[in-house]
Formats: C-alpha cells, structure tokens, sequence
C-alpha cells in the first residue's frame, strides 16, 4: 500500500494546487493568490521532510537496537559504529 500512497498524494496535491491556480486567476486575485499557494506548498514540504527525517531517525534507533541484542544475545561486545570522515582528509 506504502508504494502507492505516495503517488497518489502528489497526484493530489497537484490537483488541489492546479484546481487553486485557476481559480485565482479567474478570480482576477492572480499575484497574491500564487504566492500564497507556493508558501502552502513550500509549508507542506517543509513539514513532510520533516516528518521523513523523524521516520527514518526511528529506523536507524530501532534497527541499532536490534543489532544490539543480537550481539548480546551471541554473548559479543557491540563494536563502536564508525564515525563517517568523508571530506575531511585533515588533522585537527
């Protein structure tokens, strides 16, 4: 179902905002009414990536929480994850 959703809720939101372009500019408010539209829109991005960067911070926990016990349960030390150092090919 998740693979599908997201189609059809940019289909969606391509309709509203279609439907709502037109009706601004048939109401003659052309100007105002676009960019109330694109700072809605610009809002609505904002606050899905936002919840995608919270979605997938639980993923990496719960994932990290389930290699933990893994190795606890084998009776191992859970080895340090690796800090990643790319572009940064200097000593401080």
């Amino acid at each position: 179902m998740l693979p599908i959703a997201a189609p059809l809720g940019r289909l969606a939101l391509t309709a509203v905002a279609s439907a709502g372009i037109v009706k601004a500019l048939g109401d003659g408010r052309g100007g105002n009414a676009l960019r109330r539209l694109a700072v809605n829109g610009a809002k609505a991005g904002i606050k899905a990536s936002r919840a995608a960067e919270t979605g997938v911070e639980r993923l990496r926990l719960g994932t990290g929480d389930i290699v933990a016990q893994a190795y606890d349960e084998l009776g191992e030390q859970v080895p340090v994850p690796p800090t990643p150092q790319a572009g940064h090919d200097h000593e401080h």
